[in-house]
C-alpha cells in the first residue's frame, strides 16, 4: 500500500506541476517508460530518483524529507514478497489485495479464490500443471492465507462477491469437494465481512459473461481503486477513472440481476441439498 500510495502521489505532483512524464525523464535523464512504470508500480521509486523529482516537482525542501522516509517505509516487504509459490506477475495483485479495505469481485467460472476450501483450491490448483507436489501445497497454502484477510483483527477486509451458478454446478474434483464447498459458502455467507450473491441460469444472459474481473477499493478517500482483469496469460490492472467507473457500472447491474444475499443462501443450501 505505502508503495501504491508514493506511485499515486508521484503522479499526482507531476500533473499539478504541469509536465509531461517525458519531461521528468529528461530531468532524470532516463527512458520515458521508467516514469510510466514507477507511476503504475511496476518499478519501485529509488530515493535518488525520488529525491531529484521532488526537488522540481514543487515539493516544499523541508518536506522532502518525509517524503524519502515514506519511501523507506514503502520498501519493507509483505509476506508475499519473494514467496516461491507466488508468480511474478501476480505479485502485485497479492500486494493490493492484502492493502485493500474492500474487493468487489464478479466469478464466472469458479468460486472466489478467498472463499475456496482447501480441497476446492488444491483441485483448481491441480488441473492441467504439472508441477512438483510440494508447489502444489505450497500455492495451496497462499491461497488459504490470502483468506486471513477476511478476519485480521485491525481493518478486516470485506468483500461483496457475486457468482454466476455455473461456478456453482461446474465440478472440481470429486463430489464430496463440491459438497463441502458449498457447504463453506453457506457458513461464509453469514461472515459479517462477506456479502455472498448468486445469479442464477434462469437470470438470463447478462454483460458478466463477457468475464471475471475484481475492483479493490482502499482507505485513502480519493483513492478510485483498481480493477483487476485476468486470462491466460495474466493480469490487467485497470486505474484510469472512466475504466473503474465503468466496471462500477457493471457489478452494480449484476447486483440487481442477482438473487438477494438471504435468497442466495437459500439456493446455495439448496444445491447442497441436490449435492449427493
Amino acid at each position: 500500500m505505502g508503495r501504491r500510495w508514493l506511485a499515486q502521489e508521484v503522479r499526482r505532483l507531476r500533473e499539478a506541476a504541469g509536465l509531461k512524464q517525458s519531461e521528468v525523464a529528461k530531468r532524470l535523464r532516463c527512458n520515458p517508460s521508467k516514469i510510466g512504470h514507477m507511476e503504475s508500480m511496476r518499478n519501485t521509486i529509488s530515493g535518488p530518483d525520488l529525491e531529484v523529482m521532488l526537488s522540481f516537482l514543487g515539493v516544499p525542501p523541508e518536506r522532502i524529507d518525509w517524503y524519502l522516509h515514506l519511501a523507506d517505509v514503502a520498501m519493507e516487504k509483505g509476506w508475499w514478497d519473494g514467496n516461491r509459490a507466488i508468480p511474478d506477475w501476480f505479485s502485485l495483485y497479492i500486494g493490493l489485495e492484502w492493502g485493500a479495505s474492500e474487493i468487489h469481485e464478479w466469478d464466472l467460472g469458479y468460486v472466489p479464490g478467498l472463499l475456496q476450501t482447501r480441497s476446492y483450491a488444491a483441485a483448481v490448483i491441480r488441473d492441467g500443471l504439472t508441477a512438483t507436489e510440494r508447489h502444489f501445497e505450497e500455492q495451496t497454502e497462499l491461497r488459504l492465507h490470502r483468506q486471513t484477510a477476511l478476519d485480521r483483527a485491525e481493518y478486516p477486509l470485506k468483500l461483496h462477491a457475486i457468482v454466476d451458478e455455473a461456478a456453482l454446478r461446474r465440478r472440481v474434483g470429486s463430489t464430496q469437494v463440491m459438497r463441502e464447498q458449498l457447504e463453506f459458502l453457506v457458513t461464509v455467507s453469514r461472515h459479517r465481512q462477506v456479502t455472498l450473491q448468486v445469479i442464477p441460469f434462469e437470470a438470463g444472459p447478462h454483460r458478466g459473461q463477457l468475464g471475471s474481473f475484481q475492483w479493490l477499493g482502499f482507505p485513502r478517500p480519493d483513492d478510485p481503486g483498481v480493477v483487476y482483469v485476468e486470462n491466460q496469460k495474466g493480469g490487467l490492472y485497470l486505474e484510469e477513472s472512466h475504466e473503474v467507473t465503468g466496471f462500477h457500472q457493471e457489478f452494480a447491474q449484476l447486483e440487481q440481476r442477482a438473487l438477494s444475499p438471504a435468497e442466495s443462501t437459500k439456493f446455495l443450501t439448496k444445491l447442497v441439498e441436490d449435492t449427493a
